[in-house]
C-alpha cells in the first residue's frame, strides 16, 4: 500500500469516527423530560399537575384544563391563584381525592374558571398553584382559543341567566286517583 492509500484510509477512518461518535459525550435526547403536549406541568409535593393550559375566547374568562394526580393517602385541596384585571388576587380551589387523579376543564368534568383574567389569547398567563404548607409554583399557562378542533368544546361557558317569575300562578284542581286495594302491595 502506498502512502497515498494509507493517508486516504486514515482520513476516511477519522471522518467516520468523527461523524458517528458525535453523540458519545452529549446528553441523550430521550433522557430529557419535557411536556409532550400544549400545556405545562409541575410537581408540588404529593400533587402532580399535568398538561395545564387555558382556553378562552377573548382572554377575559379562562377555562383551566389540567389533570391533577394525588399520590398521598389523603385528599388535597389545590389552590390556583391569579391576578385579575384590577390586580386583585383571585383563588380557585380544586379537590383531588387520595391516591387518584382528577381531570378538569373537559365538557363532562368539573371546571376551574378564571374570571376576569385580562390576558391575550396566544400568550401565557401566570397562575400560582399551591396546597397546604408545600411551597407553591408559578406556572406560565399557555392560553388557546377554540379555533383548533380539539379545543373548540373547551371554551368557558357564560353563566346562564336566572329566570325571574313574572306572575304568580294559581293552582288549578286536577283529578287525583285513589289507589285500589288490588294495586297496593302488602308485605306478609
Amino acid at each position: 500500500m502506498n502512502a497515498r492509500g494509507a493517508a486516504s484510509a486514515i482520513l476516511i477512518g477519522a471522518v467516520l469516527l468523527g461523524t458517528t461518535g458525535c453523540s458519545l459525550f452529549s446528553e441523550k435526547a430521550t433522557l430529557i423530560q419535557y411536556d409532550p403536549s400544549d400545556g405545562v406541568s409541575a410537581d408540588l409535593g404529593d400533587i402532580e399537575l399535568r398538561n395545564v393550559l387555558a382556553i378562552s375566547e377573548d382572554g377575559e374568562d379562562l377555562n383551566l384544563v389540567l389533570t391533577a394526580i394525588n399520590t398521598s393517602d389523603d385528599g388535597i385541596f389545590v389552590t390556583f391563584e391569579f391576578a385579575d384585571g384590577s390586580d386583585e388576587q383571585v383563588d380557585e380551589r380544586l379537590y383531588v381525592p387520595a391516591n387518584s387523579s382528577k381531570s378538569v376543564g373537559q365538557p363532562d368534568e368539573d371546571k376551574v374558571t378564571l374570571v376576569g383574567a385580562d390576558t391575550q389569547v396566544g400568550g401565557t398567563f401566570p397562575v400560582y398553584a399551591q396546597y397546604g404548607d408545600v411551597p407553591g409554583q408559578e406556572l406560565l399557562v399557555p392560553v388557546f382559543d377554540g379555533s383548533l378542533p380539539e379545543y373548540s368544546t373547551l371554551l368557558p361557558v357564560a353563566p346562564t341567566a336566572t329566570a325571574t317569575p313574572t306572575d304568580s300562578a294559581t293552582p288549578t284542581p286536577s283529578s287525583t286517583s285513589t289507589p285500589s286495594p288490588e294495586s297496593t302491595d302488602t308485605a306478609e
